[in-house]
């Protein structure tokens, strides 16, 4: 279980990088519960997460500069059965992707949804979650790349 101090840079599904403010007890019905007060950097929104379940949650640390490498490797690959899909079953098939946190699966999200828009186009919640899993994974990799962000972003989607 990683343990973060206040300082520190970790990533949080669906909200991407943020900076551990604080540790804090919250009072939740009858007990308290210790958790890690964290500002996410795009849009300085504050999110609570239990120190407890953390890990499960998905707050996990930024990736290192040997894996950001690999991240665009996973451009690379998509999932053609996605065209069969309603666009209804398919949006939630890839929010839970973004909900796992991992670096690898927002990066296929990413891919997948590049490679619909290019095939059949997108709906506005499937815009609006390839321009989030963009955002979210850019400002990581910027952090760990330590290049501008815009950067970042303009070699994602030189990738397509």
């Amino acid at each position: 279980m990683t343990l973060f101090r206040p300082g520190d840079l970790a990533v949080y599904p669906t909200y991407g990088v943020g900076k551990i403010q604080s540790i804090e007890s919250r009072s939740m019905g009858e007990s308290k519960i210790d958790c890690y007060v964290v500002s996410i950097l795009s849009d300085n929104s504050k999110v609570f997460v239990p120190i407890d379940t953390a890990e499960q949650m998905g707050l996990r640390t930024l990736i290192t500069s040997d894996v950001a490498g690999q991240v665009y490797e996973c451009f690379k690959k998509h999932n053609p059965d996605l065209l069969k899909m309603n666009w209804n079953k398919r949006y939630r098939s890839l929010q839970d992707k973004m909900k796992t946190g991992r670096v690898e699966d927002v990066a296929g999200v990413i891919s997948d949804l590049m490679f619909l828009k290019k095939k059949k186009g997108l709906s506005y919640g499937e815009e609006r979650l390839l321009n989030d899993a963009q955002e979210i994974l850019a400002t990581e990799l910027s952090i760990t790349e330590n290049v501008p962000k815009d950067d970042v972003l303009a070699r994602i989607r030189e990738s397509f």
